[in-house]
């Protein structure tokens, strides 16, 4: 079977060719697309296929057997393959629609094309890198990769800005990671992730590995405070590559956190209380943030953040169940965990693919100026909404179960450590459900300003392309699949669950011994929203005056809820945390001039810590008047004295 990877792998270098070379580009983009999608169905079936096969480890590359050891296709590494490819092909199968909108940019597309089959490609060999140098070369690539691919429409100052705040934070993490895999270096004198056990008795070397592995990983993972670059890259990168962003990049932020408790186990219980805490907090104003926002994208992007605190919950979860040897509490942890994050993937690339398609109809990406779409699209908007209940954790959807597993830690919890931890797991519940509730806030918001009610601007055709609605309808079709049938991919995950010091040997089914009366009921559920729906369809009795009319005989758009006004009452609750100001321009005569009414949500990290320590750094520079020179041989001096302080570190550094 890893010949079937291998060949995978190959096809990507083939896209590559292809899309640098064939003539006209529309082809090119055609072929492009075709290559890459049988690409991502080999390493599918590759990560099937071996996911079955657990507990094996295998090397990667056999054929090269001299550079074999420099993967490994473990349990984790297997199931990030499978979230990677399951979104991936029809984040691709969608970008053949996406990209007619730019034939006229043949440069630009072709770079974009090439950029994104290299990220896809680097971030699949990133999860099986058993090397620490190689996972950094793979790193770097999947960030320069994504950086190039953002690059699309570069002419725009929101574009480059967006992109470097991207790249620099990338990059901050990146300075994280290579102390991390240093320290771990210079303590076992070995760069092979085999190598790699520390336990908290070994001292500082321990917290400082533990301490540099989750603020690199938590960067890229975006948890709050070092979430900042989401709101900021999500919205101006291309909408393929944004539903990339979110359905999976962020996710080898996950992965990286996941390899950081395999390397320092078992980890301290205030580690664990730690990660929960950072998590509901990122989870509670991720969704907050979210609902103060009009612009679609950066809408879902804070969402990312949101569930990315809903995934660090299922992990600290996990942690506490190391720490106490609950494996009960292990499995509900770390699989809630691993099974949230294949659901977000999935919703979310639907989700984002989906405003894609809205944006380019309607030619904005502001909520306030969207409505009337369900009159051009309806099925198209039947699969956003399947997406927004979803992420909403509403049943019988996906994003309900892996929540449930959350949900059910929390009890597993209070039951089996006692002493304060029943208090702290109450809270925690609280919490999460808070998030539940201001998440179907959110997207009943969008849902019912963008597609219901009358027009706010003209759509005199709302255009989804065969490949869009088979791109949507495959996600929706696993948002449905893995909620009614989550054994599905539980049986995997229980396989993955491999830490050895733990022994887990739980599997679902001792969890839950009535899955199938859950599926059963999932099921009547569906079927009767499919009656009601078709006997609405139906029924001949016609309605006697417009929706929501409110005896008015014509609406018109000033008489809508806009987004800003629909969720204003509970974003003034905190609208100090939030930043959240308004501007209204009330009447104040007999015949009044139009009123206006705007409201604005600040990120408190970027304005109270980012900002300020950005422009300290820039002033600090600036005095520095002699790196302004533009003579040559200044800057080649520079680089000879950093060479030989390398060398010398190089030199003394013990071995």
């Amino acid at each position: 079977m890893q010949y079937l990877f291998l060949l995978g792998c190959g096809l990507f270098f083939i896209g590559t060719i292809a899309a640098l070379l064939i003539r006209p580009i529309k082809r090119a983009i055609t072929i492009f697309v075709g290559i890459t999608v049988l690409a991502l169905s080999l390493n599918l079936v590759f990560a099937l296929a071996r996911l079955f096969a657990l507990p094996t480890v295998t090397d990667l590359f056999p054929i090269f057997s001299e550079y074999a050891s420099l993967f490994r296709a473990d349990g984790l590494a297997l199931f990030f393959l499978l979230v990677i490819t399951t979104v991936a092909i029809p984040t691709v199968i969608s970008t053949y629609s996406y990209l007619q909108h730019y034939l006229h940019k043949e440069a630009s597309v072709r770079s974009f094309l090439i950029s994104f089959s290299l990220l896809l490609l680097s971030t699949q060999l990133l999860v099986f890198a058993n090397h620490s140098i190689v996972f950094l070369v793979f790193w770097e690539l999947m960030t320069l990769m994504a950086y190039l691919g953002m690059l699309l429409e570069k002419e725009k100052e929101e574009v480059q800005k967006g992109s470097f705040i991207f790249f620099t934070t990338m990059h901050m993490a990146t300075f994280f990671l290579y102390i991390f895999f240093f320290l771990l270096h210079n303590h076992f004198g070995s760069w092979s992730f085999n190598d790699f056990h520390l336990t908290s008795t070994m001292g500082t070397i321990f917290y400082l590995v533990c301490g540099f592995g989750f603020l690199g990983f938590g960067i890229k993972a975006g948890f709050m405070p070092m979430h900042f670059w989401l709101p900021w890259a999500h919205p101006i990168a291309p909408t393929v590559l944004s539903a990339f962003l979110s359905g999976v990049m962020i996710k080898t932020g996950i992965y990286g956190i996941f390899r950081v408790i395999e390397f320092c186990s078992p980890l301290p219980v205030w580690i664990g209380i730690i990660i929960l805490v950072v998590s509901v907090f990122s989870a509670i104003f991720g969704v907050w943030y979210a609902l103060a926002q009009h612009d679609i994208k950066k809408l879902l992007a804070y969402h990312s953040i949101e569930n990315i605190g809903i995934i660090g919950i299922g992990i600290g979860l996990g942690v506490l169940g190391v720490s106490y040897s609950v494996q009960s509490l292990v499995w509900l942890g770390f699989g809630g965990a691993l099974f949230h994050t294949f659901n977000h993937a999935i919703f979310k690339t639907l989700l984002f693919l989906g405003s894609g398609i809205i944006c380019h109809n309607c030619r904005t990406r502001d909520i306030e100026k969207m409505g009337g779409i369900v009159h051009h699209a309806s099925w198209f908007v039947a699969l956003f909404l399947i997406g927004s209940i979803a992420i909403s954790g509403i049943p019988p959807l996906n994003g309900f179960m892996s929540e449930f597993l959350i949900y059910k830690g929390f009890f597993n919890a209070a039951t089996a450590l006692g002493n304060y931890f029943p208090l702290l797991m109450l809270l925690l519940a609280v919490g999460l459900a808070f998030v539940g509730g201001l998440a179907f806030v959110c997207f009943t918001k969008i849902n019912s300003i963008m597609f219901l009610g009358t027009e706010r601007s003209s759509l005199q055709l709302f255009k989804v392309s065969r490949t869009e609605y088979a791109a949507l309808g495959m996600l929706a079709f696993l948002c449905i699949l893995f909620g009614i049938y989550p054994q599905s991919v539980l049986g995997i995950i229980s396989s993955v669950i491999t830490f050895n010091h733990s022994g887990i040997i739980i599997h679902p089914y001792t969890m839950f011994a009535h899955w199938e009366f859950l599926t059963v009921i999932f099921v009547g559920v569906l079927l009767t929203i499919v009656c009601v729906i078709l006997w609405k369809k139906f029924n001949t009795q016609q309605r006697i005056s417009q929706a929501w009319g409110c005896g008015y005989t014509s609406l018109t758009p000033r008489m809508q809820y806009t987004a800003s006004s629909y969720a204003d009452e509970i974003n003034s609750i905190a609208s100090h945390m939030l930043h959240f100001r308004k501007h209204v321009t009330a009447p104040k005569t007999l015949f009044p001039q139009p009123s206006h009414f705007v409201s604005h949500a600040e990120d408190f990290s970027e304005k109270k810590f980012i900002a300020p320590m950005y422009g300290y750094v820039v002033n600090k520079i600036n005095s520095f008047e002699y790196l302004s020179r533009t003579d040559i041989r200044f800057y080649i001096s520079f680089m000879l004295i950093i060479a030989i302080i390398y060398g010398g570190i190089a030199i003394v550094w013990p071995h």
